[in-house]
């Protein structure tokens, strides 16, 4: 599927309201997977279409019956009696008829309770989204397992873009499972790197409540986005994002550890409320060598899996960040027996941006969203060869 149309797609749906995007959400769900990515594209056409600005309207054609002018002298050979003083008084009737203006008024008055109406019935739907602005960003996030959310508005005309309503929905009921026990201590192979002097710091994404409170998500900027979320949920396990990443980073911790390197959680505890930039400033603050967030995303299209790697777009790192991050992607895809999704450079993320001094990468070691990938992370040996894939690119 198409990266670009897909972010496009997210882009948009991140700025309808709650009641839309779970129609649309379950309207591109129940559809085969071959017909997902030709519906997104037309649903990116038409949006196109129906946002774009529409040129002034010709001007209003003159009544009818009003082409003679109120002013213009009246013909005297009109008259058959032109010189008798007494016909004087049937003109000036005719033009008093004429310069009536009752039913342009009229127009006018409708015209402008039209408007009126109009914008009290926006006025209430911008005042309705603005109060329950948590609620209804919170349960787009539950549904779509995205890491961070834009600021959303109000749009008109879904219905039309979308096509008519699926009478029948898909419904997934997630089987939780129990939480895959950390061995101790982890075992080292017998050729690791020696990772000496090495400063790591490891950022397990995510954190079990919602912290919906801005925070600056692009350093200089008006850009905000919320202070914290719980990611993704496996589509058949069940498993929380910040469960599982949290398990990753107590893992590689220990195998690094052993390894010689220094190695620093950003949480060790899923009740906690620890933003974004508070996680960059303890990598950046403690000079790490390496910051390293761990995640593992969902995506509307449940056949896309894979490992992908973000980097940021800014920063001392910039320009070599994109084949650092590649190189990541790959060792790891390799040792867990997936397929490397690539790097990307994006300032889309407030923790890259925000530690952008430092070598800092978002791994994304697979997704929760697809089956295949749900099941590769829940298997309690994936933890343990992603820790050794990450000393591998680190040495």
């Amino acid at each position: 599927m198409n990266e670009e149309n897909l972010a496009r797609f997210k882009q948009i749906l991140s700025k309808l309201p709650e009641e839309k995007r779970k129609l649309l959400y379950e309207r591109l769900h129940s559809l085969p997977q071959s017909e997902r990515e030709a519906f997104i594209s037309e649903f990116l056409k038409k949006y196109s279409e129906r946002n774009k600005p529409h040129k002034a309207s010709p001007s209003a054609k003159k009544t009818p019956g009003t082409k003679s002018s109120p002013n213009k002298p009246v013909s005297k050979a009109a008259s058959p009696a032109k010189k008798e003083p007494v016909r004087e008084k049937p003109k000036r009737a005719t033009i008093n008829k004429v310069q009536e203006p009752a039913p342009k008024k009229d127009n006018v008055h409708s015209f402008i309770l039209g408007i009126l109406i109009a914008l009290i019935i926006v006025g209430s739907l911008y005042f309705i989204y603005v109060f329950n602005k948590e609620r209804i960003d919170g349960r787009f996030n539950e549904m779509f397992g995205m890491t961070e959310t834009e600021t959303s508005e109000t749009s008109s005309g879904l219905e039309a873009i979308m096509g008519p309503e699926p009478k029948v929905f898909p419904t997934d009921t997630p089987t939780p499972v129990p939480a895959t026990p950390t061995p101790s201590p982890v075992p080292v192979e017998d050729d690791h790197p020696d990772l000496t002097g090495l400063v790591i710091v490891i950022d397990p994404g995510h954190q079990k409540d919602y912290d919906y409170d801005k925070e600056e998500s692009i350093p200089g900027t008006t850009a905000d986005k919320e202070r914290g979320t719980p990611g993704a949920t496996g589509i058949n396990s069940g498993i929380k994002e910040y469960e599982l990443t949290l398990q990753y980073a107590i893992v590689m911790k220990e195998y690094l550890e052993r390894c010689g390197a220094e190695v620093i959680l950003t949480r060790e505890s899923n009740d906690v409320s620890i933003s974004n930039i508070e996680r960059a400033e303890i990598a950046v603050d403690n000079n790490a060598d390496y910051f390293i967030r761990l995640h593992a995303d969902a995506a509307p299209d449940s056949d896309i899996r894979g490992v992908k790697v973000y980097v940021p777009s800014t920063g001392k790192y910039a320009s070599s960040s994109s084949e650092e991050g590649k190189a990541l992607a790959d060792t790891v895809a390799d040792a867990i027996g997936s397929s490397s999704l690539g790097v990307i450079q994006s300032n889309m993320y407030t923790g890259l941006n925000h530690a952008d001094s430092i070598k800092s990468f978002q791994l994304v070691i697979g997704y929760l969203s697809n089956s295949e990938d749900d099941a590769l992370l829940g298997n309690e040996d994936t933890a343990y060869k992603v820790a050794v894939a990450v000393s591998e690119f680190l040495s």
